[in-house]
């Protein structure tokens, strides 16, 4: 995996409470300003997740902390749809595929460095699931909300204005 500690985007993800990553999992996700088990989300609002560099069998926590933003990369998430296996049906073979576009997740990946906390890997904030029509990037009063009193997004000693990133 590169190493992007040397970079720095200007931006900090200020931590400000402890969060449990739970057994076999990588992320831990806020949404409407609780910390949710992974997969735990409603994927119909905006969610911001914290994610760890390794699995593991016990709990792990990412401890309150300053984190430098060395990379801001946009995220674009296609979830296909899950159709169940037919052992029988009354369609021609190949002729139940189902052409309609798949929804989507548009959002930020904020890669993240702490030299106290070398395993935490990035913060990501996503819009809600939606058909790509349709969907949006979350704004940043959006992730505030998200983040609520767990975490906060910050450019040097300032808090982000809308508009300036």
């Amino acid at each position: 995996m590169p190493d992007y500690s040397g970079e720095d985007s200007g931006y900090r993800v200020v931590l400000h409470k402890t969060l449990t990553v739970s057994p076999g999992n990588a992320r831990v996700f806020l949404q409407q300003g609780k910390m949710l088990p992974s997969l735990s989300f409603n994927q119909y609002d905006i969610s911001c997740s914290f994610e760890v560099r390794k699995l593991s069998e016990q709990p792990q926590t990412i401890e309150a902390d300053t984190f430098v933003v060395t990379r801001i990369q946009h995220l674009m998430e296609e979830v296909a749809s899950w159709r169940p296996v037919r052992l029988a049906s009354l369609t021609l073979a190949g002729a139940d595929v189902d052409s309609s576009p798949a929804d989507i997740f548009l959002g930020y990946h904020f890669w993240l460095h702490s030299e106290k906390q070398p395993d935490v890997l990035r913060m990501t904030c996503r819009g809600a699931f939606s058909e790509p029509w349709d969907a949006q990037y979350p704004t940043l009063g959006e992730i505030t909300a998200a983040l609520g009193s767990w975490a906060s997004l910050k450019t040097g000693a300032q808090s982000i204005q809308p508009g300036s990133y």
